[in-house]
């Protein structure tokens, strides 16, 4: 009973406590608003953020035990014999697994009607679900029956794919879907959440590949991952990886461009799926940290200038019994009342900005659909919140409990209401909030112009006015209706009005990698075994390099004249001319390929100009480009690349309804703009400029609502101190300099701290710059200019208003 006797009075004290803070902001609205739209922007942008690095960079992927996954190196690059071969001699892994990916038209019945889908699917070896340490919920995963040549077809679904495609039927095993043409049985339903390798794929099927093919002895095109055994040492792992790539030295016979015995390592599947994000996220972070910091910096200078200029009020209260813990509290409860109508902010900012965020990082393949708001990030704010409430009452509750608020009815609005060590207080706040923001500032100059720098990069094509869009067909060897198909495709979309060219190649430069493999130089014998060539291997139609603008340097493009039947030719890139023939004409040379499964020789017919294929930045690789009627295998399908004179979002519907005019079983994906494309290609630097501009503003936008703060409450406190000056005879210009200089001093002093804090993080933002040193002068004179103009801008207010002081009605005021 004493003790609940106890709690209602101090429940009554923190109810009057809360009360009065409110009283007291409503009384200062314009003060009371700025400080929670400071401290909301911070606690905003700093939840939303760090709900993605948790969601992308903490929680644990779906796979148990993920921290024992190891991905091989070369990825995507393995055959199936090596894979065997090396299955046979690893010792610190307990189970190893290979798979590739793959899609193809898909209907979710045999016999549904209509447009076919396309389906995203990895193929494997059967023990790809005990290297993830997860199993189906309904029925089973495929086994070694399953993978055997020739045996009946099977699938393992996801659990959206089960629930949306299929209706969440409990009854769904030995139902059968048709996809790449043949009817698949499900034989089971992974668990919800669970993905591999990335959201957007939905199925596993088993490989089903026949030792005796060339397929199996001579394509690359596998991962190979992984689980260690329990307890395995990195060095043991190491050690491991080492030893397969000796046995495989050993075993086989390399080209030096894709020798499997140099730089063997093996790499956390946690950070092999999401490596490229891990870095932009962790700089985004600490940029939004700093933001953070200048939101605290703000909100404590002004609640401690605030709670100086009630002098009188603290000192009446003091007088009439208020002990200074009372009057301690009463500001730390001001302070978490505003901390917590802040988090109200900063959680709706964070809800209404969170999809904006993620839809703006680089999150490729389906991974923005697992990260989510809910309500830890609700608590999050407000757990932030209250943090900064007790953080920003510091400064006043410090000051006050040791006497620097004088007990004094009258102070308050000369120079001693504020104590020296307050006033030094205030001016390292400001000092702060300025080498923070040049920080924020000098990044996201250097950001913008590394991305100049990019952007002015000639990329060898004219990606303006282009849309692309990806024809996918069955997986069967191309027949003479495949062929015709695609003719007529071409053909009808070229005669479109508006579209200047068409045309079909496999891969798109900057987005679809792989396919390429070793080549023959004919009249080149030294080049042989290690020393043999790589190159890129890309089909192409007679309209492919006038769609994309790519300009011929040398010979002709690929031509109506070159069929099946006709001389095998090529055109090759200007990369391949130079490595095999420097100072020499190309045309005319012979290059031979095995890409198709039979080695050809072909003539080299022309040079194209270099163009960017596989990356912005990099050095471009040797390629040829061979025409699509001398390409005898694949699947028929490819990129349809389409110049148009106008509306790029009118042509997309028109093409969809002419490919299922003519075959309804071609299904049409991956459809954007080649701008969209190169945008891709620069996704990291594009995201990034902008955040940091985004913070770098909202930093400086903080920065100078600081310094008009601490100015302003400095010229109201001096009011009396510059009618004095004035009525003596000094000039408002005099008055106007000395306000102005006492506001941008401590700025002056934080831009130079700051400087100094750039060239300390200089290195962890070079990896994100191109063309443009981490220490480049002019980025950090516009930082300078820019952070010195802020706090000129809000000092300047002020000032002019302690110009023109009243000298009467500043002194009778006083």
């Amino acid at each position: 009973m004493i003790g609940f006797a106890n709690v209602r009075p101090a429940a009554a004290d923190l109810l009057a406590d809360v009360r009065h803070a409110a009283r007291q902001l409503l009384r200062r609205p314009g003060y009371s608003a700025i400080l929670v739209i400071t401290l909301g922007l911070g606690i905003g942008a700093t939840v939303a953020l760090y709900s993605v690095v948790d969601d992308l960079l903490v929680r644990p992927l779906p796979f148990a035990e993920e921290n024992r996954i190891q991905v091989f190196w070369s990825d995507y690059n393995w055959r199936a014999e090596e894979y065997d071969f090396v299955r046979e001699r690893t010792h610190a892994f307990e189970s190893l697994a290979e798979y590739s990916t793959n899609d193809a038209p898909y209907h979710s019945s045999p016999s549904a009607t209509g447009p076919a889908s396309d389906l995203r699917f990895v193929v494997s070896s059967p023990t790809l679900f005990d290297v993830l340490g997860i199993h189906p919920v309904i029925g089973r995963a495929f086994n070694d029956d399953d993978n055997r040549p020739g045996a009946s077809p099977v699938v393992v679904i996801s659990y959206g794919m089960w629930h949306d495609d299929l209706g969440g039927d409990r009854d769904v095993i030995g139902h059968q879907i048709l996809l790449d043409g043949a009817q698949v049985t499900v034989v089971g339903v992974m668990p919800q959440g669970f993905y591999f390798p990335n959201p957007e794929f939905r199925a596993w099927r088993p490989m089903q590949l026949d030792p005796t093919s060339d397929f199996y002895h001579n394509v690359g095109y596998l991962v190979v991952m992984g689980r260690t055994r329990a307890g395995a040492t990195a060095a043991a792992v190491r050690d491991d990886i080492h030893g397969v790539a000796a046995a495989l030295g050993q075993r086989f016979t390399y080209p030096a461009a894709w020798d499997k015995t140099k730089d063997a390592s093996s790499m956390p599947v946690h950070q092999y799926l999401l490596g490229d994000v891990r870095d932009p996220l962790l700089l985004l972070l600490g940029a939004v940290g700093l933001l953070l910091l200048i939101a605290c910096a703000n909100g404590a200078a002004l609640v401690l200038a605030r709670t100086t200029d009630r002098t009188s009020e603290l000192s009446l209260r003091s007088a009439l019994g208020a002990g200074q813990w009372r009057l301690a509290r009463q500001l730390v409860a001001e302070s978490l009342v505003i901390a917590v109508i802040s988090a109200a902010v900063g959680a709706a900012i964070a809800a209404a900005g969170f999809q904006a965020l993620v839809a703006s990082l680089p999150l490729r393949d389906g991974f923005g659909s697992t990260v989510a708001t809910g309500w830890v990030t609700f608590a999050a704010a407000f757990g932030l919140a209250l943090v900064i409430g007790c953080a920003v009452s510091i400064a006043p509750v410090r000051s006050l409990l040791r006497g620097k608020f004088e007990a004094s009815f009258g102070r308050e609005r000369g120079d001693r209401g504020l104590g020296r060590g307050t006033k030094r207080l205030h001016r390292s706040i400001v000092a702060a909030q300025a080498a923070f923001a040049v920080l924020l500032v000098i990044s996201a100059t250097l950001l913008i112009r590394s991305l100049g720098n990019l952007r002015s990069l000639d990329l060898g094509f004219d990606p303006h006015g282009v849309a692309t869009l990806r024809l996918v067909g069955e997986s069967r060897p191309m027949s003479e209706t495949d062929r015709q198909f695609m003719r007529d495709v071409i053909t009808r979309v070229s005669a479109l009005p508006g579209v200047q060219a068409a045309g079909l190649t496999n891969r798109l430069p900057l987005r679809d990698g792989g396919f390429q493999g070793g080549v023959g130089i004919d009249d080149r014998p030294d080049l042989t075994g290690k020393a043999r060539p790589n190159a890129l291997y890309r089909v192409a139609t007679p309209g492919y390099f006038k769609a994309l603008g790519i300009r011929m340097l040398e010979g002709r493009g690929i031509d109506a004249t070159d069929q099946a039947n006709s001389l095998p030719v090529t055109v090759i890139n200007e990369s391949f001319a130079k490595q095999m023939w420097p100072g020499q004409s190309a045309v005319g040379k012979h290059i031979t390929t095995a890409y198709t499964g039979t080695s050809i020789s072909r003539t080299v017919v022309g040079v194209i100009r270099e163009a960017k294929l596989t990356a912005v930045t990099t050095a471009t690789p040797a390629a040829m480009f061979v025409p699509l009627e001398q390409h005898s295998s694949g699947q028929p399908g490819g990129v349809l690349v389409v110049r148009v004179a106008g509306s790029l979002a009118s042509i997309v519907p028109q093409v969809r309804r002419i490919a299922a005019e003519l075959d309804p079983q071609v299904a049409i994906t991956h459809v954007e703009t080649m701008q969209d494309v190169v945008d891709g290609a620069l996704a990291q630097p594009l995201r990034l400029r902008f955040f940091l501009t985004l913070f770098a503003a909202l930093a400086l936008v903080l920065g100078g609502v600081g310094v008009y703060g601490v100015v302003s409450y400095a010229v109201e406190r001096r009011r009396a101190e510059f009618g004095v000056r004035l009525a003596l005879g000094a000039s408002p210009g005099r008055v106007r300099r000395d306000v102005l200089w006492s506001g941008l001093a401590p700025v002056m002093a934080g831009v130079a701290a700051g400087i100094v804090m750039a060239l300390g993080f200089a290195q962890a933002l070079n990896r994100f710059l191109y063309g443009v040193s981490s220490s480049d002068p002019a980025s950090f004179g516009v930082a300078v200019g820019a952070l010195m103009l802020a706090g000129i801008v809000a000092a300047l207010v002020p000032a002019a208003r302690a110009a023109r002081t009243d000298p009467m009605a500043a002194l009778r005021s006083d």
